[in-house]
């Protein structure tokens, strides 16, 4: 660690006031407080999923702290959920000061009787970092949700196109409450094999990433195309990206040609996440962009995963220089709350089309709006494009390293992965990992998966790359 921490780049961050320096391990981990709360729990909830209980005040930073007192580094992010570490003193600075009270009295409809305060907020933070060319959000809770309504603002979109000047008809919504509309009922949303956009039953039907996530739900008939997956390093792999690519965009044109009017969207993730960390090149999704358009279906960038800054931009679609935004951009995560920005030709005329209770949360988009100030201050946007170019570094040495353990390092900014060789390593390599003191999970069948924090430095870096090569010594 001495030579990597040696020649560790420069960034822009502050200290992280008060973080730990460095991983802290005292028991087993998951330990015994941990596992007596996993039986407690278990009683009336599932716990078989969670790594560790979580002391909450004590963590910081980029450290989670458990029950047991272990000092982790999390490269996982509660699944890429957190955007300026543990309790940033710049968040708990606007509790104490009573910023956020006036949304603790209550949670409001926001649809029906809105605090003066949520206008502001949707001024000044979702529009603030809104994606180019798109000036109208709606809010949700979750990204599931954001994908659901992202689809049916597109359904709403062909349906009144295909009707034209014409007026509903009472055919027609006689027949939507007896769920049948033959036409509609045609109506598609391609999506991209490998892909996850939630487990909502119409985001499931998009969703192809894992058996478990879809096993005994019905869904819709709905067409896949394959995606990418481009191999790594791409100077290596340049032609077969090239044909992986070519032959994705093919059948999605051949899907569009075959359904004339029919799929009312394409949506795609900027990189797959749950399906394996998959990318494609920027001329990949130039050319998909340009099919959709000449092929009347929407495009919906889904940065569930993917937005919030953790690529180095506010959002990963920025990247691809188009010559025409999305249409629609799902968000979440590092957000804090759900929602879907859209072009205004995706704002349906009639209100209550895309509408739920709640319409999000009062004090995550009030807690967003710190998270955007503290982001543009600390220039941690920048930091993380660096941080990023270093890590990627760091992991491609391990690969050359550790050939019969690691392949295809790959990132962009600190949304990262690498491969190991035989999926049957990955829960393994995953428990060591944790023993050792890393928080990190997995994706596809044999990812593992970056998802840190927007205050991640090269110093974290430089720790879990020693750790990841101790590791990787005991498999090699």
């Amino acid at each position: 660690m001495i030579g990597r921490m040696a020649s560790l780049p420069s960034v822009p961050m502050p200290a992280f006031p008060g973080e730990p320096e460095c991983i802290a391990v005292t028991t087993a981990i998951p330990g015994p407080r941990s596992e007596e709360l996993r039986v407690r729990h278990g009683k009336h909830q599932d716990a078989r999923t969670v790594h560790v209980y979580q002391d909450a005040k004590k963590s910081l930073g980029n450290y989670l702290v458990d029950v047991d007192g272990n000092v982790m580094l999390d490269l996982y992010g509660h699944i890429a959920c957190v955007p300026l570490g543990y309790n940033h003193p710049e968040l708990l600075s606007a509790w104490r000061s009573g910023r956020f009270d006036w949304a603790a009295g209550y949670r409001p409809a926001l649809g029906v009787a809105p605090p003066a305060e949520w206008v502001e907020l949707v001024e000044r933070a979702l529009m603030r970092i809104a994606p180019h060319g798109l000036n109208h959000v709606m809010t949700v809770t979750s990204g599931a949700e954001a994908v659901e309504n992202a689809i049916k603002a597109a359904f709403i979109r062909l349906a009144q196109r295909r009707r034209g000047a014409k007026p509903v008809s009472p055919d027609e919504l006689a027949a939507c409450m007896k769920n049948a509309q033959p036409d509609v009922e045609k109506f598609k949303v391609l999506s991209f094999e490998g892909g996850f956009h939630g487990r909502t039953l119409g985001a499931l039907s998009l969703t192809r990433s894992k058996a478990i996530h879809k096993l005994d739900f019905p869904a819709f008939d709905w067409p896949t195309a394959p995606f990418p997956g481009n191999r790594f390093p791409l100077a290596d792999h340049a032609e077969e990206n090239a044909r992986s690519e070519a032959r994705s965009l093919e059948e999605v044109e051949r899907v569009l040609r075959a359904h004339p009017d029919e799929v009312a969207a394409v949506i795609v993730e900027p990189i797959q996440g749950e399906g394996g960390d998959r990318h494609a090149s920027s001329g990949f999704f130039r050319a998909l962009r340009k099919l959709t358009k000449d092929h009347g279906a929407a495009f919906i960038a889904d940065e569930v995963q993917t937005g919030g800054g953790v690529t180095g931009s506010w959002w990963a679609h920025e990247s691809w220089d188009l010559d025409e935004p999305p249409d629609l951009v799902t968000f979440s995560k590092k957000l804090q709350l759900g929602g879907v920005y859209m072009r205004e030709a995706f704002v349906p005329a009639e209100p209550y089309r895309l509408f739920s209770t709640f319409l999000g949360d009062p004090l995550r988009l009030a807690q967003l709006e710190v998270i955007v100030e503290v982001a543009l201050r600390d220039r941690l946007l920048e930091s993380t494009a660096i941080t990023g170019a270093f890590l990627v570094r760091g992991l491609e040495e391990l690969a050359a390293r550790f050939p019969s353990v690691f392949s295809d390092a790959r990132g962009r900014g600190t949304y990262a992965a690498i491969d190991v060789a035989q999926p049957a390593m990955l829960p393994r390599m995953l428990e060591r990992f944790r023993a050792a003191g890393l928080e990190v999970g997995s994706s596809g069948t044999k990812s593992i998966r970056f998802r840190p924090a927007l205050v991640f430095a090269p110093r974290h870096v430089a720790e879990a790359l020693d750790l990841f090569a101790h590791v990787a010594e005991s498999f090699a």
